[in-house]
């Protein structure tokens, strides 16, 4: 080789490190996606004047509460996705049972709003995969 082609290699060379030294190395993998694993309640509140918060029981039919009925009956429920670092974090919530002549009504994403006694079936369906996750709440007035 000649000198020169030898001189040019090295030029660029130095010239490839100080420029990668300079503006860094950004490798760009495929973005990856993270599916939900599990919803969970983490908490029920009365919305009223005399806000209570209720315990949240399980059994093998999934979680429940259980609470004396008033007029005006709010619940405001919240739950948490695992892993918290998930994609997409869309939760669609449905009533279940009864189908028709429904006791409550889902006003707000986590708001159920009683309109006369009765118990209502909850289904909290992740809708980041066809095989996502579903959580049944069940809530029982008295």
């Amino acid at each position: 080789m000649k000198k020169s082609t030898i001189l040019v290699l090295l030029i660029v060379f130095l010239g490839s490190v100080l420029v990668v030294g300079i503006f860094g190395l950004a490798s760009v993998p495929y973005e990856k996606i993270v599916y939900v694993k599990e919803i969970r309640p983490t908490s029920v509140t009365t919305i009223s004047a005399n806000a209570q918060s209720l315990e949240i029981k399980q059994n093998e039919q999934g979680y429940y509460v259980m609470l004396p009925y008033e007029e005006g009956l709010q619940l405001l429920i919240n739950y948490e996705l695992t892993p918290a670092d998930c994609t997409n974090k869309n939760v669609e919530i449905s009533i279940v049972y009864p189908k028709e002549n429904q006791p409550a009504e889902i006003s707000d994403r986590n708001t159920i709003v009683f309109k006369r006694k009765g118990s209502i079936h909850l289904q909290y369906r992740a809708k980041d995969s066809a095989t996502a996750p579903v959580m049944d709440f069940w809530i029982y007035t008295y």
